[in-house]
């Protein structure tokens, strides 16, 4: 049974659920993950960002003699939150040909983005659970989060299920409506965003997000200083993995790969009356695949056969600074670099050597004033291919992006923010530079 089967048998489930269980609608809050990790405002109020658990409670309507009551008092009440993306994205190149021949064209298009339905709930003082489908992904539907968690304390907490993964600053926060500009970082951008690049391009990415696997967590958080205004936090997990096609220039990325993947977050947070920061790093590992290699016989020995492991690491660091420097107005900076390593099958067009992506990208966002913010991004994704096959001769091929991207984020009204942006491309993989010109809007509820 694939995914997508597998997660439409898992949403009839749920709404039959749902129809023994009171249904809550709720506000907004910090992001997800059960850490208060310094997270995205986004000009929506820190009380409404999009997709993270209330911190509000209802009451307890249960009956008394109701089974549940066996493991002590239980709110069973159903949070329900959400976000709906729609924007107009207009893409002009600086030239109508391809650097290696054909024609391109300018696009001008309406998009429907992501729409994600957040349930969650608790079941006891220890466990918790959240359901989060999206009802546009790709034209089908597909389950982002589902999982159920188990705290022992601040300090130590069991999640197990589908989770987004603690990998890097970005993915912790990169659910609609909780980042600040329309376009993802290059590190990050899929197809929830029409990439300006060639179709055959690789990397479309690093890893798209929202990021989430299947598997086992173990998360905290612990707090010191003389107000606490100090916060550690920490994860590990192990999941299904990043699953990768050696031997393709044009390579994908999915999970439920046959080796599991390890790796975890460390970060530490201040958080002052005025200022916050928080510098954090990341790492996975795993082997993603396991091929057949021939070793050539001579004389006196035979040729043979044998399994190779094809290895990834990935490693990554980030920070953030934020400073209120007038009533309900900050400045925030958000920085990040991530490096991959990742083995190659060798092949007639690739030799044996180890793939590296690696990029950054630096944002910095200004409250203009209660209703209106300033927001300026730098990034770029370089790909280097050991020993590629290039008029027919084997070389390094290193290809390297880079973009500014910059705009006014405006609160319409407490649930709905309107985003203008202008984007430029600079030698994009495969394409012309380019100029693309954004309107988004971003309903929360």
């Amino acid at each position: 049974m694939n995914f997508y089967h597998s997660s439409s048998l898992l949403a009839f489930l749920f709404s039959c659920v749902l129809l023994f269980l009171p249904l809550h609608r709720t506000a907004h809050a910090s992001e997800s993950g059960g850490s208060t990790e310094l997270g995205a405002r986004a000009s929506i109020p820190e009380s409404r960002v999009a997709m993270a658990d209330a911190e509000e409670t209802g009451e307890n309507e249960e009956e008394e003699d109701d089974d549940w009551e066996t493991t002590g008092p239980i709110d069973r009440t159903v949070h329900l939150s959400g976000v709906l993306q729609a924007s107009f994205r207009s893409t002009l190149y600086d030239e109508e040909t391809l650097p290696g021949g054909g024609e391109i064209e300018s696009e001008h298009t309406f998009q429907i983005e992501h729409t994600h339905l957040k349930f969650s709930g608790d079941l006891s003082e220890h466990v918790s659970w959240e359901i989060m489908p999206c009802v546009t992904h790709m034209n089908d539907f597909s389950v982002i989060l589902a999982n159920f968690s188990y705290r022992f304390d601040p300090r130590l907490q069991v999640t197990f299920g589908r989770f987004l993964l603690p990998f890097g600053q970005f993915n912790l926060r990169s659910l609609p409506g909780t980042y600040q500009t329309v376009s993802r970082p290059l590190l990050y951008q899929s197809h929830e965003d029409r990439m300006i690049r060639f179709d055959d391009a690789t990397p479309s990415n690093f890893i798209f997000t929202p990021r989430d696997d299947t598997g086992l967590e173990a998360s905290g958080n612990e707090w010191f200083g003389a107000d606490d205004e100090f916060q550690l936090s920490y994860s590990a997990f192990l999941t299904n993995g990043l699953r990768a096609v050696s031997d393709q220039m044009s390579r994908f990325w999915d999970d439920n790969n046959n080796a599991k993947q390890v790796g975890g977050r460390l970060s530490l947070s201040y958080n002052g009356a005025r200022l916050r920061a928080t510098l954090g790093g990341s790492v996975i590992s795993n082997k993603y695949e396991t091929v057949e290699v021939t070793r050539p016989g001579d004389a006196t020995t035979p040729e043979t056969t044998q399994d190779q492991d094809l290895d990834q690491f990935v490693w990554g660091t980030d920070a953030v600074l934020s400073y209120q420097y007038r009533t309900a107005r900050r400045v925030e900076l958000r920085a990040e670099y991530v490096k991959m390593l990742r083995d190659i099958q060798p092949t007639d067009e690739l030799l044996q050597g180890d793939e590296e992506i690696r990029g950054a990208y630096v944002t910095a966002v200004v409250d203009l004033n209660d209703w209106m913010s300033l927001f300026y991004q730098w990034d770029t994704l370089t790909q280097r291919t050991p020993k590629a096959q290039l008029n027919e001769e084997f070389r390094d091929l290193e290809i390297t992006t880079n973009r500014h991207v910059g705009g006014l984020s405006f609160l319409i009204d407490d649930s709905l923010v309107l985003r203008l942006e202008y984007g430029r491309w600079l030698e994009p993989m495969g394409v012309p530079d380019a100029h693309r010109i954004s309107v988004q809007t971003i309903v929360t509820f």
